[in-house]
């Protein structure tokens, strides 16, 4: 994987956030019909969420499935369904994971 297809820092939801660090649940890569979030990312930037990679760049990346746009509710967080979000597919593709 590419440092600059690697994600470093992410700005996350202020409602999931519950610990020192965001997780990506890699397990059910790449069958996406079992995809889940444990953690949301940020979507308060009109639909979208920054960024940071590996290399030094930053991205907006623009939430395509409104499953992944939630308000702040400033409230506990649970997690929704994620089966066959488009969003969990794109930051499986950008965030490592231990080889078995």
């Amino acid at each position: 994987m590419l440092p600059s297809d690697t994600w470093v820092f992410v700005d996350e939801h202020p409602d999931s956030i519950n610990d020192g660090f965001f997780c990506t649940d890699m397990k059910p890569a790449p069958n996406l019909a079992q995809a889940v979030m444990p953690d949301l990312p940020a979507s308060y930037h009109n639909g979208a969420c920054g960024f940071a990679f590996a290399d030094g760049h930053s991205e907006i990346k623009r939430w395509l499935d409104k499953r992944t746009i939630v308000p702040v509710k400033r409230a506990a967080f649970s997690p929704p369904n994620q089966a066959n979000n488009r969003d969990v597919e794109w930051l499986w593709s950008k965030t490592t994971q231990r080889l078995q």
